[in-house]
């Protein structure tokens, strides 16, 4: 079965699906069409184009239809962003570049948090669309540096603002803040901020590093990155535990945070399909030989 076939048998169980008197049409009497749901010429009017658009369109004969046009057909059509998304493969060859749901994104499934919390052994954690943590384990928790005898915990529920703003991650947590980890992290949110320009915590986000004396000016001038999975950065592990019988190599970044293993962390990034635009992270890290 090609894509001209499954686009129209798409469509068409879609609008048996509607009854038209639910979006305004009138209750149908006497004689005419019995066929269930809603008709091509009253899609085509919902969309303010002509049935013949619309009828060509469903068998497949319009080469690339704008997205906008998809977008239209999907809400008249009532489709969920499963189906919207079958929509553009069957239209146009690929998925759509943003979700239907505007807060797509910013929350996880329950079952993904509970998951999330229960890995053990490996870092991970969960984030929305700007960066605010929506799970993590306490693998990844125990990765910050605590000040000495407290007990772990994230030093932000933000992990852009920590990584671009705050002095424990500039000056000891993240080796090389500079060129490995600013640089990146501030392309990283130029570009979510484009992608979702309505999202208030993007906004803030945007302000405040802009305003930073710091990190500001490697804001203003780093545009092109996407995402960080596979990329292996360099930082201090503050809750690496040392494996029995090998020597100690942890040092202190300062004298105010407990000791520290150096090493290497790589980026293991997933998509929860059900929240697009949210990221789950897997991070191994590789102590520093010495």
């Amino acid at each position: 079965m090609n894509n001209k076939e499954n686009l129209r048998q798409l469509l068409q169980w879609k609008r048996e699906q509607i009854d038209p008197v639910e979006l305004g049409w009138p209750q149908r009497t006497g004689r005419g069409r019995r066929s269930p749901g809603l008709s091509q010429a009253q899609v085509a009017q919902a969309l303010f184009t002509t049935e013949r658009t619309y009828a060509g369109f469903e068998r497949g004969q319009t080469a690339t239809p704008t997205t906008e046009f998809l977008d239209n057909v999907a809400k008249v059509l009532c489709m969920v962003d499963r189906e919207r998304t079958a929509l553009y493969v069957y239209a146009l060859g690929y998925e759509p570049p943003i979700p239907m749901d505007p807060c797509a994104g910013t929350n996880v499934a329950p079952a993904w948090q509970e998951a999330v919390r229960h890995v053990s052994g490996q870092p991970c954690y969960i984030n929305d669309v700007a960066w605010n943590v929506l799970a993590a384990n306490d693998d990844f928790i125990r990765m910050f540096p605590q000040p000495e005898g407290q007990s772990p915990r994230l030093p932000e529920q933000n992990l852009i603002r920590w990584m671009l703003l705050r002095e424990d991650a500039r000056e000891h947590h993240l080796v090389e803040w500079e060129l490995r980890w600013a640089a990146p992290v501030a392309a990283q949110l130029r570009t979510a901020l484009s992608a979702h320009p309505e999202n208030d915590d993007l906004q803030q986000l945007d302000k405040e590093v802009d305003d930073d004396p710091v990190a500001g000016p490697i804001y203003r001038n780093h545009y092109a990155y996407i995402h960080p999975d596979g990329d292996a950065r360099p930082m201090r592990h503050a809750g690496y535990a040392v494996p029995h019988g090998t020597e100690d190599h942890r040092t202190r970044c300062c004298d105010r945070h407990a000791p520290s293993q150096l090493g290497t962390v790589t980026m293991c990034a997933a998509q929860p399909l059900g929240s697009p635009g949210a990221r789950f992270f897997l991070l191994p890290f590789v102590p520093q030989a010495c």
